[in-house]
Protein backbone atom coordinates (compact mmCIF):
# COMPACT_ATOMS: atom_id res chain seq x y z
CA UNK A 1 0.00 0.00 0.00
CA UNK A 2 1.24 3.39 -0.88
CA UNK A 3 0.28 6.85 -1.17
CA UNK A 4 2.36 9.03 -3.96
CA UNK A 5 2.73 12.93 -3.59
CA UNK A 6 3.72 15.87 -6.32
CA UNK A 7 5.13 19.06 -5.39
CA UNK A 8 6.39 22.49 -6.04
CA UNK A 9 10.00 20.67 -4.93
CA UNK A 10 9.41 19.40 -8.40
CA UNK A 11 9.99 15.92 -6.72
CA UNK A 12 7.74 12.66 -6.75
CA UNK A 13 7.25 11.00 -3.48
CA UNK A 14 6.36 7.79 -2.65
CA UNK A 15 4.96 6.91 0.68
CA UNK A 16 4.28 3.80 2.97
CA UNK A 17 0.69 3.91 3.44
CA UNK A 18 1.09 1.66 6.23
CA UNK A 19 4.10 3.14 8.21
CA UNK A 20 3.81 6.80 7.14
CA UNK A 21 7.80 6.65 5.99
CA UNK A 22 8.73 8.29 2.41
CA UNK A 23 10.18 5.03 0.51
CA UNK A 24 11.54 6.51 -2.44
CA UNK A 25 12.09 10.10 -4.27
CA UNK A 26 11.79 10.51 -7.74
CA UNK A 27 13.87 13.56 -9.81
CA UNK A 28 13.08 14.25 -13.48
CA UNK A 29 10.42 17.38 -13.79
CA UNK A 30 12.33 20.57 -14.38
CA UNK A 31 9.07 22.73 -12.79
CA UNK A 32 6.43 21.66 -10.10
CA UNK A 33 4.81 18.42 -10.19
CA UNK A 34 0.65 19.20 -10.09
CA UNK A 35 -0.54 16.02 -10.58
CA UNK A 36 -0.06 12.51 -10.10
CA UNK A 37 -2.17 9.29 -10.52
CA UNK A 38 -1.02 4.87 -10.10
CA UNK A 39 -1.86 2.89 -13.18
CA UNK A 40 -3.95 0.19 -12.44
CA UNK A 41 -1.53 -2.47 -12.67
CA UNK A 42 -0.22 -0.85 -9.18
CA UNK A 43 3.64 -0.70 -11.02
CA UNK A 44 3.97 3.18 -12.80
CA UNK A 45 3.19 6.02 -12.00
CA UNK A 46 2.12 9.37 -14.15
CA UNK A 47 2.90 12.78 -12.70
CA UNK A 48 1.97 16.32 -14.69
CA UNK A 49 3.90 19.31 -14.65
CA UNK A 50 4.44 23.08 -14.82
CA UNK A 51 7.12 21.85 -17.18
CA UNK A 52 4.50 20.70 -19.72
CA UNK A 53 5.28 17.25 -19.57
CA UNK A 54 3.74 13.77 -18.33
CA UNK A 55 6.05 11.35 -17.17
CA UNK A 56 5.66 7.59 -16.49
CA UNK A 57 7.85 6.23 -14.13
CA UNK A 58 8.52 2.36 -12.50
CA UNK A 59 6.97 2.51 -8.86
CA UNK A 60 9.47 -0.48 -7.89
CA UNK A 61 12.83 1.23 -9.31
CA UNK A 62 11.73 4.84 -9.21
CA UNK A 63 13.09 5.40 -12.59
CA UNK A 64 11.66 7.62 -15.37
CA UNK A 65 10.27 5.68 -18.61
CA UNK A 66 8.62 8.08 -20.59
CA UNK A 67 7.95 11.32 -20.96
CA UNK A 68 4.97 12.69 -23.26
CA UNK A 69 5.15 16.05 -24.67
CA UNK A 70 1.87 18.09 -26.58
CA UNK A 71 0.98 20.34 -24.08
CA UNK A 72 2.13 24.38 -24.66
CA UNK A 73 1.47 25.13 -21.03
CA UNK A 74 1.42 23.52 -17.47
CA UNK A 75 -0.13 19.95 -16.77
CA UNK A 76 -2.49 20.19 -14.06
CA UNK A 77 -4.46 16.80 -14.11
CA UNK A 78 -4.21 13.59 -15.00
CA UNK A 79 -5.76 10.36 -14.69
CA UNK A 80 -5.43 6.68 -16.25
CA UNK A 81 -8.75 4.86 -18.05
CA UNK A 82 -9.77 1.16 -15.36
CA UNK A 83 -7.71 -0.65 -18.26
CA UNK A 84 -4.62 1.21 -17.90
CA UNK A 85 -4.15 1.53 -21.74
CA UNK A 86 -4.58 5.22 -21.64
CA UNK A 87 -3.45 8.24 -19.88
CA UNK A 88 -6.15 11.26 -19.89
CA UNK A 89 -4.24 15.04 -18.85
CA UNK A 90 -5.73 18.33 -18.79
CA UNK A 91 -3.55 21.68 -19.18
CA UNK A 92 -3.77 25.44 -18.69
CA UNK A 93 -3.65 25.33 -22.10
CA UNK A 94 -7.89 24.81 -22.16
CA UNK A 95 -6.92 21.15 -23.54
CA UNK A 96 -7.99 17.67 -22.82
CA UNK A 97 -5.31 14.86 -24.85
CA UNK A 98 -5.70 11.41 -24.33
CA UNK A 99 -2.42 9.27 -24.95
CA UNK A 100 -2.15 5.52 -25.92
CA UNK A 101 0.27 3.49 -23.57
CA UNK A 102 1.11 1.05 -25.76
CA UNK A 103 2.29 3.21 -28.64
CA UNK A 104 3.26 6.58 -26.37
CA UNK A 105 1.97 8.74 -28.68
CA UNK A 106 -1.18 11.20 -28.43
CA UNK A 107 -4.32 9.45 -29.85
CA UNK A 108 -7.00 13.15 -29.74
CA UNK A 109 -6.68 16.66 -28.37
CA UNK A 110 -9.82 17.82 -27.04
CA UNK A 111 -10.81 21.19 -26.90
CA UNK A 112 -13.63 23.33 -25.73
CA UNK A 113 -12.63 24.64 -22.50
CA UNK A 114 -12.61 28.50 -22.92
CA UNK A 115 -10.18 28.67 -19.64
CA UNK A 116 -7.48 25.88 -18.02
CA UNK A 117 -8.48 22.27 -17.11
CA UNK A 118 -7.90 21.77 -13.89
CA UNK A 119 -9.24 18.32 -13.11
CA UNK A 120 -9.95 15.27 -15.49
CA UNK A 121 -11.21 11.60 -14.32
CA UNK A 122 -12.24 8.70 -15.90
CA UNK A 123 -15.49 6.75 -15.73
CA UNK A 124 -15.10 3.12 -13.98
CA UNK A 125 -16.69 1.00 -16.63
CA UNK A 126 -14.04 3.11 -18.79
CA UNK A 127 -16.63 3.59 -21.72
CA UNK A 128 -18.87 6.74 -20.74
Amino acid sequence: KHIVSGSVDKTIKVWNLDTGKEERSLEGHTESVLAVAVIPDGKHIVSGSDDRTIKVWSLDTGKEERSLEGHTSFVSAVAVTPDGKHIVSGSVDNTMKLWNLDTWKEERSLEGHTESVLAVAVTPDGKH
